[in-house]
């Protein structure tokens, strides 16, 4: 847990936004100027900023923690989110999103509106709560990193593709490696357990939801310390297909074939290495271990998901 004090959003009102202007959902600037007028209404100040390029968020973020902003508005999808936290790991900014991305599943999770001005609006009843943050390599991710099957998905999900039709190119990519991605055999290292597996892809959850439409990791608690792993294992098109059914339905909990456990570190043991994505993008590399960092992020979370996402709730 940090010992960097939890900054007090609402008493200080000031708020940088970071706006991805080409993210899939990006909401136009009236609706944008909406959200800043209701803003202003209730005595913030508002900075507003715009990425340019991948990257950006996390140098803007990192200079507003360094010049003690109490709050990061990220205005995009997961990817930029993610960028952003990057540059606020560590430090007494909390973040929080206008939703305007693909998935969105941080938004979805916090159950933060998709209309920029509710997604303002539910800052009054929110507050800022420490949470833990992933690891892998060197980048920071704040709902999951995945190894194997879904990171070759999102490794060739076309980008083009994602800005024209959002997640149905997802979508598209998946149909291709369901019909030729194989399981691999490798260790599966959890903390101070070592399984000899046949994986087809490895998650570790530090949230609940997952692609939007399911839980792979329903027990996660952002503020437990833990990462919640599970590892599907099979051969190949079949064993897919039949962890899909059984995740959609709540039943791979309970599956022969899946693994889940809470653990502080996950390493992979794979020649050659699994791909891996973090946050929902492809994260290039040869990272075969994540782990958990305790408390690294202040997060505004509404008052009314504290008790699902939170364990001292």
């Amino acid at each position: 847990m940090s010992d960097t004090e939890a900054p007090d959003v609402l008493k200080r009102r000031e708020a940088l936004v970071i706006v991805n202007p080409v993210a899939h959902n990006a909401p136009d600037r009236k609706r944008l100027a909406e959200a800043n007028a209701y803003l202003k209404e209730r005595g913030w100040s508002v900075q507003w900023t715009w990425t340019t390029k991948a990257g950006d968020a996390t140098e803007i973020a990192a200079r507003a923690a360094g010049l003690n902003t109490p709050l990061v508005l990220v205005c995009a999808g997961d990817g930029t989110l993610n960028e952003a936290v990057n540059g606020l790991a560590g430090s007494g900014t909390a973040v929080s999103v206008i939703p305007a991305g693909t998935s969105d599943l941080w938004a979805r999770e916090a159950g933060i509106p998709r209309k920029p001005i509710d997604a303002v609006r539910i800052l009054e009843k929110s507050e800022p709560h420490p949470v833990d943050l992933g690891l892998a390599g060197d980048r920071h991710f704040l709902l999951m990193a995945g190894f194997g099957l879904d990171a070759a998905v999102i490794q060739n999900t076309s980008t083009r593709l994602k800005h024209k039709v959002g997640a149905s190119a997802y979508a598209l990519a998946a149909v291709r490696e369901l019909l030729r991605y194989k399981g691999r055999s490798g260790l599966v290292h959890l903390d101070d357990e070592t399984l000899d597996v046949n994986a087809l892809m490895v998650l570790a959850g530090n949230t609940q939801r997952y692609a939007g439409v399911t839980k792979i990791t329903p027990q996660a608690k952002i503020d437990d310390g833990l990462l919640d792993v599970c590892v599907y294992q099979g051969e190949g098109t079949g064993d897919v297909l039949l962890h899909a059914v059984r995740t959609m339905l709540r039943l791979h909990l309970r599956s022969k074939k899946t693994v889940l456990r809470r653990v502080k570190k996950l390493r992979l043991d794979f020649e050659p290495p699994l791909p891996l994505q973090v946050d929902g993008d492809h994260y290039p590399g040869a990272h075969a271990e994540v782990s958990v960092v305790p408390g690294a992020l202040f997060a505004m979370v509404p008052n009314k998901v504290k008790r699902r996402l939170l364990s001292s709730h």
